[in-house]
């Protein structure tokens, strides 16, 4: 009977709030007009209050942060997209840092003038918790709507970010109140040692994890379920491995998530079933802990209530009125600190080429500020501080500073939310003269922008790869089948492995034919060495390349200096050969090709085939021989460069309501495809 009660009081909270979830989200279905947030805030709230519900309720914030925070923001770090990340680098950085700073001294000295009773240190602290945004709120508040061009990447860059910069300022300051010690050295150097360290370790554990899982595919222990549950369970290892060795764990998670999104699991691009169901799973735990997060924030109102109101410390109209008071602050610190730093949001390049729809200084910085929102995470926080200083006397204003975050969370949300018709536009009203494009349609739309885009960062460097790149985009766009037709991975691999095995056996016979000298079949083996799936270690790769070609150009110097024949004067010089060779091994491959093909699948075999005579050729002409290990370096980069716009393309067509749910998973299948042919990478 009492394991029974034991297990029921277990389980009981964990059906209120899966039954709050449920019922806030039909609500939300019924009633679109009010946000999600506020019916999960407010049935958490209610439930809260229910005879049934336990009201003990004990709130762990280092769990909260565990369980919940770590897996959403290492899954808003996924997605996010590295190219806007990249190109607003700047802005990002001024308000997911600096303006945390500036936050942390302005309001905490305008909360000490308010509150003379609170010491400047608490104050400080208090302002630390609430400079923070945050990125479920700020996307839950924002869904389905337009808004300044370049906004949202920097608030969802922002709020991924300024926890970090937040939590270190709330733990320098609370050190402060705990010990009655400041040093702006030491608290400049803790600041750097946590970030830079959170930094490092969602670089490392983040990579060591994605090869890890790229093993056991190579060794052939790949396994859909495990896999996914291996990338389900990284935030939680790295987030604890982190807060272990004293780094901010929320940083490393963000980090580590980004690093995922840039190696996007290059298990993915092998097998649709696993993007599909890593995607599913993402996306529904997604929904559950962003659910869980609002609706604890309502069962937790109460007891912030029923706490100030029992401590005496004022009244709970007082109390509303000051956090009225710090939110306008708050507003008004992050509007001014946008409008003076204007310029770095918005490029000068888009000031010019967008004048006849450039937002104004102005209207750019108040949307930016009422999108400020804040979230669990400044309560979290605040429940953080300890309710005693080392001392043992209570901790100064404890009910005050849950009461104001708490309400503070309430203002930003309500503002933002009668703000929103004003400040964004509905996609559905920007969208509603736009028919859905069909499958064709979108796939020649993507594939032009793609063109438009990939022109646009051509360089130098990757000049000639970026033309044979376009060359290859618009073959995509004369082929009336591409993106309507639905591709079989398993035959592309297997057209595949034909003609590697063809390109095998003409090299055998050139090799006993005596036509490749041992010299140049070492420098042809290395030069065709399969490429790593993981983004660093392929670079690495290609630098170890260069560095032993390098090293044989000398030895070959050197035989000419001493007087030994050789064949060729330099490695260059073997180039011009080894193209011959690889010109004879695509030929021999794409003729077992096209013996073999299928009546069905003609389109698997064309793409192969292209691939093959994409890899060696470009305008028409072979490459020269000082520049083929280079260019096909080049080439590789801007052909995965083209496929991540593709993807970045086709979430933007999504949110614009151009495309079903269903193009766009087909057209995720057939990138998946093209990718794979890119990488080469299925089974030796």
């Amino acid at each position: 009977m009492k394991e029974r009660q034991a297990l029921m009081e277990l389980l009981l909270p964990l059906f209120i709030v899966a039954a709050v979830i449920v019922t806030a989200t039909l609500l939300n279905k019924r009633y679109p007009r009010i946000p999600l947030p506020f019916y999960l805030i407010g049935l958490g709230a209610l439930v809260s209050w229910l005879p049934f519900v336990p009201t003990d309720f004990d709130f762990e914030p280092e769990a909260f942060m565990v369980c919940l925070i770590a897996p959403i923001l290492f899954g808003d770090g996924r997605v996010i997209s590295r190219k806007e990340l990249l190109e607003y680098r700047k802005p990002i950085l001024l308000m997911a840092l600096w303006l945390v700073v500036f936050t942390v001294i302005g309001i905490g000295y305008f909360i000490h003038y308010l509150i003379p009773a609170m010491p400047l240190p608490v104050a400080f602290a208090l302002a630390a918790v609430m400079s923070p945004t945050d990125a479920v709120a700020v996307k839950s508040m924002t869904r389905g709507r337009t808004f300044p061009k370049g906004l949202m990447p920097i608030l969802e860059g922002e709020s991924l970010l300024n926890d970090a910069a937040g939590l270190v300022s709330f733990k320098v300051a609370l050190g402060v109140v705990m010990t009655g010690v400041f040093s702006v050295r030491s608290a400049a150097w803790e600041f750097l040692l946590v970030a830079i360290g959170g930094i490092i370790v969602g670089l490392v554990l983040g990579a060591v994890l994605v090869n890890f899982r790229l093993f056991l595919r190579r060794k052939g222990l790949e396994e859909v379920n495990s896999l996914v549950t291996i990338q389900l369970l990284t935030p939680f290892v790295i987030f604890m491995v982190a807060e272990e060795i004293h780094v901010s764990g929320i940083l490393a998670v963000v980090v580590a998530g980004i690093v995922h999104g840039l190696e996007r699991d290059r298990l993915q691009q092998t097998t649709t079933k696993l993007d599909i169901i890593s995607t599913n799973t993402w996306s529904v735990l997604s929904f559950i802990l962003n659910g869980l997060v609002f609706a604890l924030l309502g069962l937790l109102l109460p007891e912030v209530i029923t706490g100030l109101v029992h401590s005496g410390e004022a009244s709970i109209l007082k109390e509303l009125g000051l956090a009225v008071a710090i939110y306008a602050a708050l507003f008004a610190a992050r509007y001014i600190w946008v409008y003076l730093f204007h310029d770095e949001f918005v490029p000068s390049k888009q000031r010019t080429t967008d004048s006849n729809t450039h937002t104004s200084r102005r209207s750019f910085a108040l949307a930016a500020s009422f999108c400020g929102v804040h979230g669990t995470i400044t309560l979290a926080t605040a429940l953080s501080i300890p309710f005693e200083l080392s001392d043992g006397t209570p901790f100064p204003l404890r009910h005050t500073i849950l009461f104001i975050s708490a309400s503070v969370i309430l203002i930003s949300m309500l503002a933002a939310t009668f703000a929103m018709p004003f400040i964004g536009k509905s996609v559905t009203a920007v969208t509603s003269d736009q028919a859905a494009l069909s499958l064709k349609e979108a796939s020649i739309l993507l594939a032009k922008r793609t063109i438009q885009a990939l022109k646009s960062e051509k360089n130098e460097d990757n000049y000639d790869a970026t033309l044979a790149v376009v060359q290859q985009l618009e073959e995509q766009i004369r082929m009336d089948c591409y993106g309507t037709v639905k591709v079989s991975g398993s035959y592309i691999r297997e057209l595949q492995q034909i003609g590697r095995t063809a390109e095998a056996a003409r090299l055998a016979e050139l090799i006993a034919q005596g036509v490749i000298s041992p010299q140049l079949q070492s420098v042809f083996t290395l030069l065709h060495q399969p490429q790593s799936e993981s983004f660093f270690l392929a670079r690495l790769q290609y630098l170890w390349v260069r560095l032993k070609l390098s090293l044989l150009n000398r030895k070959i110097q050197q035989h000419r200096r001493d007087g030994i024949l050789e064949k060729f004067r330099s490695v260059s010089d073997m180039f011009e050969e080894l193209q011959s060779i690889e010109k004879q091994l695509q030929e021999a491959a794409v003729k077992a090709i096209r013996k073999q093909q299928s009546p069905k699948h003609q389109l698997e075999a064309l793409l192969v085939i292209q691939h093959y005579a994409r890899s060696q050729k470009h305008d028409g002409k072979w490459l020269s021989a000082h520049s083929e290990a280079e260019f096909l370096h080049q080439l590789k980069i801007v052909q995965l460069r083209s496929v991540q716009m593709k993807r970045d393309g086709i979430q933007e067509l999504e949110e614009a309501n151009q495309i079903s749910s269903g193009t766009v998973l087909e057209l995720l299948q057939a990138i998946n495809y093209e990718e794979m042919l890119i990488l080469d990478n299925s089974e030796e």
